[in-house]
Parts: structure tokens; C-alpha cells; sequence
């Protein structure tokens, strides 16, 4: 796909904070290892009233998917689709919402969250089930898109609030088609229980370690705007509105989820979390996935990206045995190491 006036650069990892020039990884090994260059464009006009952040480019895709993902940049729930699809080498655009009028995202009228992934006129919702469908995509070749998510019924349901939503009872399961050895059952029972935990505990310890105190939420979302590239998505007074008003309400949100969830001192959960990811993963692997990264792996890894530029993530998670994984990580997702389940697919339908 051609963008006019888009600038294009060969970089040897999807870089997705790169374009913030200071919000650069400075704790992380040597990026001599990475070895699977892909084409990164960045549209500096829009099109039809919609201005892309920038565009993956895969030309070994073989998916035919077409995907735009609406995000946050810095949201757990968006880091997480992004490492499942730089790893697997899809191709996709991207396009970074106002978190406060959202208005890139107006053509989902039952909908407004994100993230929001969509294949023409098809929306996937919700990360963990965008993840599973994708996942199961790749290992279905006879079934398409739309075939994998009738594979994913909605169950109406209230939330805790009592308010009606829809919820997805098999969102962690992924659709293989085949009756598998007990071995693969255990690992996939694993796989889902550690993704199911990211979702249901890791994510929530995020903001109460970032969003502390008002000065600790004013510096996160000023990162925010760097890493988001808000300057070039957004005119300036959805910047400081985005900015200063997301900041209120995030310092205060966080306090409400660490009452909500009895966290009592939040730098010790997040601690605590890592060293139960890395006992599940033993001393005898490399991933909770074994030689490669599980969908529980990315999962992770994506959520904790959210948060690479805050004093959380240098005060724990560079200071726990994790980082290591981390890096491990790191380098597997940019270099695409998944991307040959990919390259090799061929539509059946």
C-alpha cells in the first residue's frame, strides 16, 4: 500500500515508540541481533479525514487481513495485540485515539474502548479475544475470518455494576481443530491461565504503581504524548486537554482500583507478580512457552511495554529476574520470529 508523503524507513524491529525521540530504550541490549528488517511507514497526510500513526509492512504477509488497529499507545490492553502481531509479522496500520474524545473510533457506535481492530468492515474487540482469533486464523487455514469468529459466541451478561454487557466465555481458547496429545492440552491450559492472570491481576497493578501521586500521573501522561506522537496526531488543545485531564483522572482512578483490589503497597505486588510469572516459567525454560514465547508470553511482555518509560518499570521490573525474560522477549518480538506460520499460510477458503 502507497501513502503520499509518508516517510518510509527499513529498521530491523517494529520500533512502536521510536517516533518519540526521547522516549528511546536506553536499558536494553544491543540491537545487533535483530535480523528481520520490515518496512515502517509513517503517512504525514491524511486520508479520507483519518491520519495513520503508521503502517507495518510485511510483503511475506500472507494473511490478506488488511488490519488498522485503533489504540492508545501506551494502553496494556493495545501493547498486548502489538506484540502478538509484530511477532507473528502481520502486516497493519495503525491509528492513535484522543483518549478523551475519541473521536477516531465514532464509526463504532456500540463500542468505545479500545482496542479495536478491524478487517474491512469487520471489528474485533477486546484484546485477549482479538489475540485468540488472529492466533486461531494462522492455524485455520480452511476457515475465514468471519468462519473463526462465529467461532467466539458473546454470552449476554451484567457487569459488577449490574450494567448489561457481552462477554466471551472461550476468549483464552484457540480454535486448533484437532484433538491434541495431553502434552499440548497441559500446555494450553497453562497458556490460558497465565493469559487469563495478565488480564485479571498484572494489568491491574499497573496504574496504582504509575499513576501514585499527581506528579508521578502529570509525568506519565506527559510520556504519553511523546511515545503517542500526540504533537502529529492531535491539535494542541486535545493535547492539553488528553494531557492534564487524563492525569485527574487516572491519579484518582488508580486510587479507586487499588482500594478495588486490596493492594496495599502496590511497588511490592508488581514485584511479587514477576517472580510468580518467572517460578510458573522454572528454571528450565526460556518462556512459559518453552523454547518459543506462549501467547501468555506476549501477553505479558505487551503489558508490561505499557509502562517502559515510568519509575515503576526501572524501580521493579529492570531490578527482578524477569528482565531478562524481558530482553529475551524484546528480541524474539522485533525480530518477528513467529512470522513463518505467516509467510506459509495459504487461504483454503
Amino acid at each position: 500500500m502507497r501513502f503520499w508523503g509518508a516517510r518510509t524507513v527499513q529498521i530491523g524491529s517494529v520500533a512502536w515508540f521510536s517516533w518519540g525521540g526521547s522516549a528511546t530504550k536506553t536499558d536494553e541490549p544491543s540491537n545487533k541481533l535483530r535480523t528481520c528488517p520490515i518496512q515502517v511507514q509513517q503517512p504525514e497526510q491524511a486520508q479520507n479525514d483519518v491520519l495513520l500513526s503508521r503502517t507495518i509492512v510485511n510483503h511475506l504477509d500472507r494473511s490478506n487481513l488488511k488490519l488498522r488497529l485503533y489504540q492508545y499507545e501506551t494502553c496494556p490492553f493495545c501493547c498486548k495485540v502489538r506484540a502478538f502481531l509484530d511477532y507473528y509479522g502481520f502486516s497493519y496500520e495503525i491509528v492513535e485515539v484522543n483518549p478523551v474524545t475519541r473521536s477516531q473510533i465514532k464509526f463504532s457506535t456500540d463500542y468505545k474502548k479500545v482496542p479495536i481492530v478491524r478487517s474491512g468492515e469487520t471489528n474485533l474487540t477486546e484484546s485477549s479475544l482479538i489475540i485468540s482469533q488472529l492466533a486461531t486464523y494462522i492455524q485455520r487455514p480452511d476457515k475465514s475470518l468471519n468462519d473463526i469468529i462465529e467461532m467466539y459466541p458473546g454470552v449476554n451478561s451484567t457487569n459488577e455494576k449490574g450494567k448489561p454487557m457481552i462477554s466471551y466465555p472461550n476468549r483464552f481458547f484457540i480454535m486448533k481443530g484437532q484433538i491434541e496429545p495431553e502434552s499440548d492440552m497441559a500446555a494450553a491450559r497453562e497458556e490460558r491461565e497465565w493469559r487469563e492472570w495478565v488480564d485479571n491481576w498484572f494489568i491491574h497493578l499497573i496504574s496504582p504503581n504509575v499513576y501514585r501521586t499527581w506528579d508521578e500521573s502529570l509525568e506519565t501522561f506527559r510520556w504519553f504524548e511523546i511515545v503517542g506522537d500526540w504533537h502529529r496526531a492531535f491539535p494542541a488543545w486535545e493535547r492539553i486537554l488528553a494531557v492534564y485531564i487524563g492525569a485527574a483522572a487516572m491519579y484518582i482512578l488508580s486510587k479507586t482500583l487499588k482500594k478495588k483490589h486490596n493492594i496495599v503497597d502496590e511497588r511490592e505486588e508488581l514485584r511479587k507478580a514477576c517472580r510468580d510469572f518467572m517460578a510458573a516459567i522454572g528454571p528450565n525454560r526460556q518462556f512459559l512457552g518453552g523454547d518459543k514465547p506462549s501467547l501468555a508470553d506476549l501477553s505479558l511482555y505487551g503489558a508490561m511495554n505499557s509502562f517502559y518509560g515510568c519509575s515503576a518499570f526501572k524501580e521493579v521490573i529492570l531490578t527482578e529476574k524477569i528482565a531478562d525474560w524481558y530482553y529475551r522477549m524484546d528480541k524474539v518480538v522485533k525480530n518477528h520470529e513467529g512470522r513463518k506460520q505467516l509467510e506459509v499460510r495459504r487461504n483454503q477458503v
